[in-house]
């Protein structure tokens, strides 16, 4: 596996490797991280090797085309000597960023090939304000893609919107949603704020970044009744965090609203049962991505029981409606959302049957154990089309 970030935090990939490791794959991730010793540039987690390639520069922000291509150039050159050093039987890429690599590597070796796009990564704010460098990207990639054995998305509003990108035959739906865990309703959080136990808490969990809407909770929270407070729980790789911090301090929000950097994942489920409300406000407006997303929090409220408060996400407002877990605004203002906030946190009778239907719907269908046998059925499809394959397929466009 292969992408263009730090393993460890990317719950996605983590999940997907364990599966495969648990189903008897030995599992080789190969990521990009902005600092490494040198002398543990590889380690093993969980029976599964982990190859970093420390790249500082590729996390900070280019402000040119030219020093991005650039930068992606030379980061892509050193991806492939790592890649080509790692004997696979199937190669699979996460993000668009690192199919190129990953493409060329499994075509030099001859083995299967997985593209993986959790999300619309070409429909992003600065992918789209480059239209001739998009347009070049999405050819290449459509090109790379007839090689691809299978094609992934975690989305069921993104297969029809992919197949028209890229045009692959078939889309696989594979939804992230957290290895199954029992609950225990808790008070982690309000202990470790420092915060009455009754304190109820409107959580938003995840990458604290530009595209989340996160000042509109900010500006909500002097609208909520006294004994709720907002936090936030992620880490970001911009600007964003500071400047919610700044606003926090010049509204004079400190007691509303709350900071907290990423747990271990092994961990987050248990940190989430202490909360409340699960908070999924992202503006749909900002992208295609955002607008039909199905992110890993939206499943991991609903196995620690939270009821859910989102903005209209198709793909989200589907499953809301259908298990009755929730509430969809259709409008974004600070006022609206703390009048919601607070009307789902005050009646205890809709709480208790929202919960209730999240922690049903957890264990009934909606679970890893589940899903990953998609995942499982795939790699071993594609193992037996290699081992089947005669020598001259093994050049996609051999005749």
């Amino acid at each position: 596996m292969h992408l263009l970030g730090p393993a460890r935090s990317n719950y996605r990939v983590m999940n997907d490797a364990r599966a495969l490791q648990m189903a008897g794959y030995q599992v080789t991730i190969v990521d990009v991280v902005a600092a490494c010793d040198p002398q543990a540039a590889t380690e093993m987690l969980d029976g599964m090797h982990i190859r970093h390639i420390c790249a500082p520069g590729w996390f900070v922000p280019a402000r040119f085309k030219l020093l991005f291509l650039l930068k992606f150039f030379v980061l892509m050159l050193r991806c492939i000597v790592c890649l080509f050093g790692v004997r696979a039987d199937i190669y699979h890429a996460h993000v668009e960023h690192a199919f190129p690599a990953t493409y060329l590597v499994a075509r030099l070796r001859k083995k299967g090939l997985i593209f993986d796009t959790p999300e619309l990564t070409m429909y992003g704010p600065s992918i789209l304000r480059w239209p001739r460098l998009r347009w070049l990207a999405v050819c290449c990639i459509r090109w790379m893609s007839r090689s691809c054995d299978s094609y992934i998305t975690g989305s069921p509003r993104y297969i029809s919107i992919l197949q028209e990108l890229y045009a692959p035959a078939h889309v696989q739906l594979l939804r992230h949603v957290p290895p199954q865990h029992k609950p225990v309703r808790n008070t982690r959080l309000q202990q470790k704020l420092g915060l009455p136990a009754h304190t109820r808490i409107a959580l938003y969990q995840g990458y604290i970044q530009a595209d989340r809407g996160l000042d509109l909770l900010l500006r909500a929270a002097p609208y909520l009744f006294p004994d709720i407070v907002i936090v936030l729980m992620g880490d970001g790789y911009d600007a964003t965090i500071c400047e919610l911090a700044a606003l926090i301090q010049r509204e004079q929000l400190a007691d509303r609203i709350k900071i907290l950097p990423a747990v271990p994942y092994s961990e987050l489920l248990d940190w989430t049962s202490s909360a409340d409300l699960g908070l999924l406000l992202l503006p749909p407006a900002y992208s295609l991505s955002i607008r039909y997303c199905l992110p890993n929090k939206f499943f991991e409220y609903l196995m620690a029981g939270l009821p859910i408060l989102s903005s209209r996400l198709d793909a989200i407002s589907d499953m809301i409606h259908q298990y009755d877990v929730g509430q969809v605004l259709d409008e974004l203002t600070p006022a609206n959302i703390a009048q919601a906030i607070n009307a789902l946190l005050d009646d205890a009778d809709q709480w208790h049957t929202m919960h209730t239907n999240a922690l049903s719907a957890s264990a009934h269908g909606l679970t890893w154990e589940e899903e990953s046998t998609k995942l499982i059925h795939l790699y071993q499809q594609i193992i037996l089309k290699h081992a089947n394959r005669p020598l001259k397929w093994a050049f996609p466009y051999s005749t």
